[in-house]
């Protein structure tokens, strides 16, 4: 059995839909080429549906000048550092779970543009560490499950809206690429997927979000008011602490509920959490 076939013990699923690899590839390198980057790095390339594509139309039309590739199965990884060798385009083989690296592997050449099929497992975990650098990163094309792309991209009052949309459209631009059904897999996974694009923007949504203290704030409120989600806010946010007080400074309703919260009243909401702070 070839050692391909055995990569199920990562949670792997590759895509192998060239009409939508070809679409993925082509995007990134529009947008890298736009924003001037100087690095692409692939997360988890696996058996190289996007990474061959990239490669070919960067021998035609060389849009970054280095390509940095994260791969943490030693089998697949050590297929790239063989191609590393023979390439004539600059490769960076990082063999390492993305996670367990320090910025500085993959953060050396700015600004830097971000692909990936990311694994259903981790998806989350990784696009929150890469979110951290709206400065240094120009743009992010990742597939997720279908269930999380729509809360990336949710809009408030919608079932889909809660903490982990709010903290990422606060510094980021979302928009759908495509939808990418089971099929477009080996193996199917028996979920949906959907390619989605982030952009920085250029001002945080909420004021004072920027700095790393404020940002841990902000995202400690956020994830306080989403934690009985169905309940009202007045009743609940913990009682000790600063949240209840910033509520009623606020002026926002105590009835309402997080998820009916818009931009305005979240920024409302942490201008006064700052002045109790």
């Amino acid at each position: 059995m070839s050692p391909f076939n055995k990569r199920r013990a990562f949670g792997q699923h590759f895509l192998k839909d060239r009409t939508i690899t070809q679409q993925i590839a082509e995007t990134v390198l529009t947008e890298a080429k736009r924003g001037d980057c100087q690095a692409l790095l692939e997360i988890g390339p696996g058996k190289g549906a996007i990474t061959e594509p990239i490669l070919a139309m960067l021998k035609s039309e060389p849009a970054v000048p280095k390509l940095i590739l994260c791969e943490k199965d030693r089998i697949l990884a050590q297929r790239w550092k063989d191609e590393a060798l023979s390439s004539h385009f600059k490769l960076q083989i990082e063999e390492a779970d993305f996670l367990e690296l320090t910025s500085q592997h993959w953060l050396q050449s700015t600004p830097l543009a971000v692909v990936s099929n990311l694994p259903y497992s981790a998806g989350t975990r990784i696009l929150t560490t890469l979110a951290k650098y709206p400065h240094k990163i120009t743009v992010m094309v990742l597939m997720f499950q279908a269930e999380v792309a729509h809360r990336l991209r949710a809009t408030s009052g919608t079932k889909d809206w809660g903490s982990l949309s709010i903290w990422i459209q606060n510094r980021w631009d979302v928009k759908k690429l495509v939808s990418v059904p089971p099929r477009s897999f080996s193996p199917p996974p028996q979920v949906n997927s959907e390619v989605v694009i982030l952009t920085p923007r250029a001002l945080a949504r909420i004021p004072n979000t920027e700095s790393a203290e404020n940002e841990a704030l902000f995202e400690n409120l956020v994830k306080t008011c989403f934690a009985h989600r169905r309940k009202m806010l007045r009743s609940s946010l913990p009682s000790s602490g600063i949240w209840r007080e910033a509520l009623a400074q606020s002026g926002i309703d105590g009835t309402r509920r997080a998820e009916m919260l818009g931009w305005e009243d979240w920024e409302k909401f942490f201008a006064a959490a700052l002045r109790l702070r």
